[in-house]
């Protein structure tokens, strides 16, 4: 237990001053119950149970239920005796080790006739007691100075911070009508940028729209040209009939109803009317004579650095078989296509089937991706865009810049809400944090934040607690402080720490200790806990 400065200095005098002064008085008893002891009155118990004659006192028996007769024998297992100790400090020992050959008293007075040779050891104790004494007085000494020290420069930090957070105030009160104000700008840059926009989009939807359009239009005047197989300039009921996968009841084959009713109810229309009417209906069935035509193009090595891409269009693909046939090479080839004829049937069921769809696949998908290439907006529109993201980028700082003041403010406000003591003498210790080092792990103590763990040689940091409240007791409630809710133990509660706090020179840990599982203990000294001396004042001491 830490002695107040005061005590120290006062003990520190009476070690000085105490001598082997003796005053007469009952074997046992201190100074302070000379009076109680008179041998000329007969004897009252302490407790005010019973009155004895004195001859009774220390006579080996115990008359009182206190033991208060006794006080110089060990006749009464509840009683006290007195080791007076000139020289050094007085104490009480229980009446049990009285004459059991054991000194317990450095004076030897305990063992006065059970024959024990002890030696008087009262001055040296005395003299360490005094020595060590006087450096305990010296360091609360120079604590108090530095406390003194920590007070003032407390005192002007709270109020440098006191400053700071009424400046704070202020600036985020000019941040947010700046960021209101910057908001309105920000939206009202918005609304013609997204205008703009839309128009664009809007434009370019039309384009796209028309492109498709066209591109339907070319494809359904292609597929008129391939179905109108007389070149009469109309399709008709038996030119479609020659296209299977047109079938619309499953049985393989295109009825003349069926052809008919591809056609709108009629026997043949011309192109505007299969374009306009009939090839919605039949574009997704039909599969073109030309990709049927024309095998899939052999593997060619290419050189490295050249590009090979698939035909354009499928009008490009008839122009190849065409042009094949002019060079004279198409007998040959149509006489072996008739002796494959049945592999050309199993191919049909399978990989030329699958071209065909890669084939159409490809075109969509060049085309789709061209329409999905938006023209960059023209300068007027560029103009907005730009107007707004200046808008937007101001308005962005504006709303960071007032974060950070608002988050300063919290942490102000945070801290200066925290108990430092009366004179706020431990603020110093605030988003700070002292480290110890043993064989097996470093701990870490930050004042008003956390206490955690870490193995020596590397892991996870291990949380012992969070800052909770101040825990000494209500006569010095800063004399310890508690850290709660840390990391769970394996199957246990939560981890928590105590840290009891003595009067130092210095701010360091001093020791760490987990008396119970999950329960860890620290010692920690600070000039904070040191208190000023007073002269003159201390315990009462009946040997001076």
């Amino acid at each position: 237990m830490a002695m107040a400065p005061f005590g120290v200095l006062a003990l520190v005098l009476y070690l000085n001053c105490a001598g082997a002064v003796e005053v007469k008085r009952p074997q046992g008893v201190s100074l302070s119950n000379r009076h109680f002891y008179d041998e000329t009155k007969p004897f009252t118990c302490l407790d005010g149970s019973k009155t004895i004659p004195f001859d009774e006192v220390n006579d080996d028996y115990c008359d009182c239920k206190d033991g208060s007769d006794e006080p110089g024998t060990s006749a009464c297992p509840n009683g006290s005796f007195h080791c007076t100790n000139a020289g050094h400090r007085p104490r009480y020992i229980p009446s049990s080790r009285v004459n059991d050959g054991i000194c317990d008293c450095c004076d030897t007075t305990d063992e006065y006739n059970s024959g024990a040779s002890c030696e008087n050891t009262c001055k040296e104790q005395g003299r360490k007691e005094k020595e060590t004494l006087q450096r305990m007085a010296e360091v609360a000494r120079e604590g108090f100075r530095l406390k003194q020290q920590l007070i003032e420069e407390a005192k002007r930090n709270r109020e440098e911070k006191q400053q700071m957070l009424a400046e704070l105030q202020k600036k985020k009160g000019t941040w947010e009508v700046q960021v209101e104000s910057l908001k309105a700008i920000k939206e009202a840059a918005e609304k013609p940028e997204q205008e703009a926009k839309e128009v664009h989009k809007k434009a370019w939807e039309e384009v796209q729209a028309a492109r498709k359009a066209e591109r339907e239009k070319a494809k359904a005047a292609e597929t008129f040209r391939e179905l109108d197989d007389n070149e009469d300039g109309f399709v008709s009921v038996n030119e479609i009939q020659t296209h299977a996968e047109l079938d619309s009841d499953g049985d393989g084959v295109v009825s003349e109803p069926e052809a008919e009713t591809l056609l709108g109810g009629l026997n043949q229309v011309d192109l505007s009317g299969f374009q306009e009417s009939i090839w919605a209906g039949i574009r997704d069935k039909y599969k073109s004579e030309a990709i049927i035509e024309s095998p899939p193009p052999a593997e060619v090595p290419v050189e490295e650095g050249a590009e090979s891409h698939p035909k354009s269009s499928q009008e490009e693909w008839r122009k190849d078989d065409h042009e094949e046939d002019e060079d004279g090479g198409g007998g040959e080839d149509r006489d072996d296509d008739d002796d494959d004829e049945g592999d050309d049937e199993e191919d049909d069921d399978g990989g030329e089937e699958d071209y065909k769809d890669q084939q159409s696949s490809y075109f969509t998908e060049k085309h789709d991706a061209d329409d999905e290439k938006v023209p960059p907006y023209d300068d007027e529109t560029r103009a907005l865009i730009n107007a707004a993201d200046k808008a937007r980028n101001e308005f962005t700082e504006a709303e960071k810049s007032l974060r950070e003041v608002e988050n300063s403010i919290g942490s102000l406000e945070r801290e200066l809400t925290i108990d430092f003591g009366p004179d706020g003498e431990f603020a110093y210790m605030f988003n700070q944090c002292y480290e110890m080092t043993t064989n097996e792990y470093v701990y870490k103590l930050c004042p008003f934040s956390k206490v955690a763990q870490k193995a020596k040689h590397g892991g996870s940091e291990t949380s012992l607690g969070v800052w909770g409240s101040w825990a000494g007791p209500e006569s010095n409630k800063f004399s310890a402080m508690k850290y709660e809710h840390g990391t769970g133990c394996w199957q246990g509660p939560s981890r928590t720490t105590l840290v009891k706090l003595s009067c130092g020179k210095e701010t360091v840990v001093l020791s760490t200790s987990e008396p119970s599982r999950c329960e860890y203990l620290m010692e920690f000294s600070t000039p904070a806990l040191c208190h000023e001396e007073v002269d003159g004042e201390g315990t009462e001491h009946d040997e001076l």
